[in-house]
């Protein structure tokens, strides 16, 4: 597997990274890009707070679970 045409991690593959789907093979490889691309560290690191946001919520919402739709909706805008 080697790097997309401007030399960083494509979106896809980066995803699969941050969500530990990538081979052990695959992960050593773009490890190994990481260490020398700050560009790819920074959307690394973005896409890590994404998925800390999203499981984050999905944890208020099984907590809140109880709650009526209306209550709950309204709770998520505020």
């Amino acid at each position: 597997m080697g790097a997309s045409f401007d030399g960083h991690i494509p979106e896809d593959i980066l995803d699969e990274f941050v969500m530990e789907m990538l081979s052990e093979q695959d992960c050593a490889f773009w490890e190994e890009h990481l260490l020398i691309c700050p560009t790819c560290q920074d959307r690394v690191a973005q896409a890590d707070e994404y998925v800390r946001v999203v499981k984050s919520a999905a944890a208020q919402f099984r907590t809140h679970r109880g709650l009526s739709k209306p209550v709950l909706a309204a709770a998520t805008h505020a």
